[in-house]
């Protein structure tokens, strides 16, 4: 071998050494790019965790903050409600004293076994005590009435209608029925209806209709009442005003009622931008259940009708006596309302009171029509009972038919059933009838996402073949121009064809990587899409079902009627 053929082994031997060097620092290089890669994966990882940690963090601080508040709330509300009740107890805590000893005086009368000096003397002691309260002279006429005084009876009770002749009407009327004087009790009846007007009624009307509906008064006397609020009836119903404001408090209360389950829906309450509109649209049309349960525990929940007219003019009488009266009622409302405030706010499951409906059942005076809504939302509130209740509906059923009909019209024309869908950047809207096609769009836009990707990925393989082809062209160049140096170039086409080939090998596992990102994404997407459109169609579904039952409220409510809350047949002896 000539010294020149061997000093060409020698540098193609570096030469090929410089290639195996090259090749291992190639393949150092994407040993540490795919370190570089799992880093900024683990730095990334770290930074959704932290994001996650934070917000959790964010949730607990605001919760916290939510509940002090709400808790400050609570004792600022119980403490006022201390405070009130002191401030009631103090002004009018005589009249409590009164009272019970009004109702000790009935039930003496009742058992004769207490002397009428007992009695006398009681009575005589209310009336030193509270100057100006008319129920103190009442029962100073019934002590004198019972042992036969017809001055002193008479005496007392003009005192009584002086100091308050409305409520001393009242309780006369409700008395002389209680003690059988059915032909006083008339007189009382009528004397009583000269009081009223139908356009401010006193609140304790509520209490003589709910006698009257019961059967507590005679025949003559209930049929006058009767006959009294049908002409009331037709009086205010002559014009739109008084029913249009009961059609609006009947609005405000089916407004305020029905619900919606957290996590019924989980799907469209993550993946649905609109979310909170179909949730109100489900809210207003689950109303209609709502009402079916509502009005039927109003008509079925069945009235004792073992009582006596007795007993239940027992039960009215200490309604009236222990009833506010219109010094204490503001104090007394108040107390009323911010209970209910407590109430509330210890219960969070409760749903927000209706105060404006609440506010008017402790009006002093109100119009028939309002005084029938007040008794129909609020019995007690409103002075009556249960007892009170199913007439009060059926009477008011026409005008909570036109409630409940423009509530729905209103609904129906502002019902929102179409989800708006975000999920992640895909983004679409749908009504769930077309779900094979959504399908098949989703898959199309997953299908242009994995082939631009897989094409990002094998981007950088056309610049590495441009920049490899002058190396070619040289080593070609050099071969034909010199043949002798035919190991030049085959060297420089091996190192291209080389890195060509290692660049390949690396185009081709970006290209897999692409892939197994964008098919993981795909099916979480997929997947989400998936269960929004089937809880859309479950959703629909459950609306459409909803919205069926207003038909059942409207004929429920038309086939109401008011006789068949009235005693006619029952008993009046």
């Amino acid at each position: 071998m000539s010294q020149e053929d061997s000093l060409l082994n020698d540098n193609l031997k570096g030469i090929n050494n410089n290639i195996n060097h090259l090749n291992n620092n190639l393949n150092s290089f994407n040993s540490q790019l795919g370190n570089i890669n799992s880093e900024i994966g683990n730095i990334n990882n770290q930074q959704q965790a932290l994001d996650g940690r934070m917000n959790d963090m964010s949730g607990i601080i605001d919760d916290f903050i939510k509940a002090d508040k709400e808790k400050r709330e609570l004792q600022l509300a119980e403490n006022m409600q201390e405070s009130l009740k002191q401030d009631l107890s103090n002004k009018f805590g005589y009249y409590e004293e009164i009272r019970r000893t009004v109702l000790g005086i009935l039930q003496a009368v009742d058992s004769g076994i207490v002397r009428h000096e007992i009695m006398q003397d009681a009575a005589e002691s209310l009336m030193i005590k509270t100057p100006n309260y008319w129920l103190a002279p009442a029962m100073v006429a019934i002590v004198a009435w019972v042992r036969d005084d017809r001055e002193d009876t008479e005496k007392a009770l003009n005192e009584a209608l002086r100091r308050d002749d409305y409520k001393t009407t009242l309780f006369f009327m409700l008395l002389m029925r209680r003690l059988g004087r059915d032909e006083a009790c008339h007189q009382w009846v009528q004397r009583y209806l000269m009081h009223q007007d139908p356009y401010r009624l006193d609140r304790e009307f509520v209490m003589v209709l709910e006698a009257a509906a019961t059967g507590s008064f005679p025949q003559a006397s209930r049929e006058l009442i009767i006959s009294t609020v049908d002409g009331w009836l037709n009086l205010l119903t002559q014009t739109d005003q008084y029913i249009n404001e009961q059609k609006n408090e009947w609005l405000k209360f089916f407004q305020s009622k029905g619900r919606l389950d957290h996590k019924e829906y989980p799907f469209l309450e993550k993946y649905c931008t609109n979310w909170a509109d179909l949730k109100s649209s489900m809210k207003k049309v689950k109303l209609h259940q709502f009402l079916i349960s509502y009005i039927k525990n109003i008509l079925n929940t069945p009235i004792d009708e073992s009582k006596t007219s007795k007993n239940q003019l027992d039960e009215i009488l200490s309604l009236l006596i222990t009833n506010f009266d219109d010094e204490e009622f503001e104090l007394q409302k108040k107390i009323k309302l911010n209970q209910l405030i407590i109430d509330q706010k210890r219960d969070k499951r409760s749903a927000k009171p209706d105060y404006s409906a609440q506010e008017k059942a402790f009006e002093e005076k109100t119009n028939f029509l309002q005084m029938l809504t007040n008794v129909a939302f609020i019995p007690e509130l409103a002075g009556g009972t249960h007892a009170t209740q199913p007439l009060a509906v059926a009477i008011s059923s026409p005008w909570i038919v036109e409630a409940h009909e423009a509530y729905t019209a209103e609904y129906k024309m502002n019902a929102v059933t179409t989800a708006d869908l975000a999920i992640e950047n895909y983004k679409i809207s749908s009504d769930s009838t077309d779900e094979a096609e959504q399908m098949k769009v989703h898959g199309e836009y997953w299908d242009k996402i994995l082939k631009d990707e897989v094409k990002k990925a094998s981007s950088g393989n056309g610049c590495i073949v441009a920049i490899t082809i002058p190396f070619y062209a040289f080593g070609l160049f050099c071969y034909l121009t010199n043949p002798k140096a035919y190991i030049l170039s085959y060297i420089i086409f091996s190192v291209c064809t080389g890195f060509l080939a290692l660049m390949y090998w690396a185009g081709g596992s970006n290209k897999a990587d692409a892939r197994k990102k964008v098919n993981e994404s795909r099916i979480k997407s997929d997947e989400a899409l998936r269960g929004c459109l089937t809880e859309l169609k479950d959703f629909k579904a459950e609306y459409d079902r909803e919205n069926a039952k207003a038909s059942e409220v409207k004929t429920m409510l038309q086939s109401i009627r008011a006789e068949e809350f009235l005693a006619n047949s029952r008993t009046t002896s």
